[in-house]
């Protein structure tokens, strides 16, 4: 259903002033079609593209007590895991994404990430450009990116801590 309106919605949610992407204008519901939308066969994530069920009944997410998403996981898929990710379309209350093990494609932003991301595991996949791990947010505590095809220059040094946060616990790049 929403794989129709896909160019519409994405458009509509602009911000003029700084033409970004506002995540905040969609449902959670929404964002979660838009962002598995972009992986091979999302129909065996929502079980019917055309009607998706409800996002806490997807395979692979977790919500919490109040229906929030919270995280993701969608691993060994070797070649049938392909896709390309769009963190902008991820939720504000996403803890967790792990999607290793598959065949995703292209380069991805750390700066798009939601503001509570705790944890993300991206390794044996793909994915291709540099990481810009200053920018990612101040609550991320694991980050594996190994058995990827990055490159360019990285800050190895941890991001300061930001309100009390405390650094992170473990960083595997490769």
């Amino acid at each position: 259903m929403l794989s129709n309106v896909y160019v519409g919605v994405y458009f509509a949610c602009v911000d003029d002033e700084i033409g970004r992407f506002d995540r905040s204008m969609l449902s959670q519901q929404d964002l979660m079609e838009l962002f598995i939308f972009g992986l091979n066969e999302p129909e065996k994530i929502c079980r019917n593209r055309d009607d998706p069920a409800d996002v806490c009944e997807w395979k692979g997410v977790e919500c919490n007590a109040d229906g929030e998403v919270e995280g993701f996981q969608w691993f060994f898929k070797y070649d049938d895991g392909r896709g390309t990710l769009g963190f902008e379309l991820l939720p504000w209350n996403m803890k967790t994404v792990k999607m290793y093990i598959n065949a995703l494609s292209g380069t991805i932003q750390l700066v798009d990430l939601p503001i509570k991301i705790e944890k993300l595991t991206l390794s044996y996949n793909n994915l291709t450009g540099s990481l810009d791990l200053d920018r990612l947010p101040a609550t991320i505590r694991g980050l594996e990116l190994s058995i990827n095809k990055f490159t360019g220059e990285i800050s190895l040094e941890p991001p300061p801590p930001q309100n009390g946060s405390t650094i992170w616990r473990s960083l595997i790049i490769s």
